[in-house]
C-alpha cells in the first residue's frame, strides 16, 4: 500500500565489523579502537556479515557481566545496507500496522505484545491486534538472508520458528485469525520464501498453515545511514 519514511529517534556511530566471535558477540573497530559489540541476531548471517565492512552501532548500557556498550544495528554488505538487529523487526511491523501499510490489518489496534495466547502455549507471539472485538494473532520474522534477489527464511534451522507456526495454526483451528509478517531488512530482495534446504519442516508447517487460512504479510526496509529508513509494504512478495 505504499512507503513510509522513518527517522530514527536514537543515534548511531559508524565503525568496522571485524569478525563474529560467537552467536551474539562481534569484534568491531569504533573510533580506531577494537571493541566488543552485541549482535542481536541468532541467524547465521552468511549473506550479511563481511569482515571489514562498515557497520552501524547503537550505544547502550552494558548489563552485568557483558563486555560492550555497543550493539550492532546495521551493516553494509557491499553496496547493500542491512539492518541486522532482529529485535528491530517488531518496531518496523508495528509501525507498518499503525500507518495502515498492511491492507488486511487496516483498522486493527495492537492490544498485546510478547505474550502467550493461553497457558498451554509453548511460545510467545509478538502481537495480538483487535478490530471490532475481532482478534488477529501475529508473529514477526526478521529476514536478512538473500540469494539472487530472493529472501529466504530461516537461514538456520529454527525450532522456535516451527513452534510459532504450530501455535498460529492451532489458533486458526480454534476460529481465530492469525498471520505472519516477514520483515525483510535489506533492499535487494523482490521475493521472500521459506528456506526449504535449511529447514524443510518449517516450510511444510508453513504450507499447511496457509491451507488452513494463515495470512502472510511482507514489509521491506531500506536503511539510509545514519537516521533514515524507508519502510515499504509493496517491495517484496511472498512465494511458497
Amino acid at each position: 500500500m505504499g512507503e513510509l519514511l522513518i527517522t530514527l529517534d536514537f543515534d548511531l556511530v559508524a565503525g568496522k565489523f571485524l569478525r563474529r566471535l560467537n552467536r551474539f558477540t562481534a569484534l568491531a573497530k569504533v573510533n580506531s579502537e577494537e571493541v566488543y559489540a552485541h549482535l542481536p541476531n541468532s541467524g547465521r548471517l552468511t549473506t550479511a556479515l563481511n569482515s571489514g565492512e562498515t557497520a552501524y552501532f547503537r550505544m547502550r548500557k552494558a548489563r552485568a557481566g557483558e563486555k560492550s556498550v555497543y550493539s550492532m544495528f546495521a551493516i553494509q554488505y557491499g553496496a547493500v545496507p542491512i539492518i541486522v538487529d532482529a529485535q528491530f523487526s517488531n518496531f518496523l511491523a508495528e509501525t507498518a500496522i499503525k500507518a495502515g501499510l498492511i491492507h488486511d490489518l487496516a483498522g486493527y489496534s495492537i492490544i498485546k505484545r510478547n505474550f502467550r495466547p493461553d497457558k498451554r502455549s509453548k511460545v510467545r507471539l509478538d502481537f495480538a491486534a483487535e478490530k471490532s472485538s475481532e482478534l488477529f494473532y501475529i508473529e514477526v520474522k526478521c529476514v536478512t538472508h538473500v540469494v539472487d534477489s530472493t529472501a529466504l527464511f530461516p537461514d538456520a534451522p529454527t525450532r522456535r520458528g516451527r513452534q510459532h507456526i504450530i501455535e498460529l495454526t492451532a489458533l486458526l483451528e480454534r476460529g481465530f485469525k492469525s498471520g505472519l509478517i516477514f520483515s525483510v531488512q535489506r533492499p535487494d530482495a523482490h521475493i521472500v520464501k521459506p528456506n526449504l534446504e535449511v529447514d524443510p519442516e518449517f516450510a511444510v508447517l508453513l504450507e499447511n498453515a496457509l491451507l488452513k487460512g494463515l495470512k502472510i504479510f511482507t514489509i521491506k526496509s531500506t536503511f539510509k545511514p545514519l537516521r533514515t529508513i524507508i519502510l515499504d509494504s509493496d517491495g517484496v512478495r511472498f512465494k511458497i
